[in-house]
């Protein structure tokens, strides 16, 4: 019943943060995995002060989602790669550096993501294995 609730309680916010997205002229930006393999996540976005800010990891199985950031940039950069096996790790990196996420001293290339301006709410940028 207690697991129950929690999964209740963070549906409900993320719908909320949708709404409020909408409304306000904002994106609710969430990670999906569409990879069969465990992922850690990361992005650099301006958040809501306007500063520029790296978040990660997030850490998805195959198939989650995860809301990430709210933003009323149209510009966004996202880092990912694969847990294990390491010998046969994917990731989704780009040319654009930055250097922490989280606690890492190790420089990892973002990729650069542009949102429509036009479709205000909800993003959804997909990690996939093929």
């Amino acid at each position: 019943m207690h697991r129950f609730f929690w999964l209740m309680l963070c549906l409900l916010m993320a719908s909320g943060a949708h709404e409020a997205a909408a409304q306000n002229n904002n994106f609710a930006v969430y990670f999906k995995n569409e990879c069969w393999r465990r992922i850690q996540t990361a992005i650099h976005v301006r958040d809501m002060s306007g500063n520029w800010v790296t978040k990660g990891w997030y850490i998805l199985e195959p198939g989650e989602q995860a809301f990430v950031a709210t933003t009323t940039n149209r510009i966004f950069y996202t880092y990912g790669e694969s847990i294990a096996p390491i010998n046969e790790r994917i990731n989704w990196a780009g040319t654009d550096r930055h250097y922490y996420i989280r606690g890492s001293s190790n420089t990892y290339g973002f990729r650069t993501r542009r949102m429509d301006m036009s479709n205000w709410g909800t993003w959804t940028e997909r990690f996939t294995c093929n």
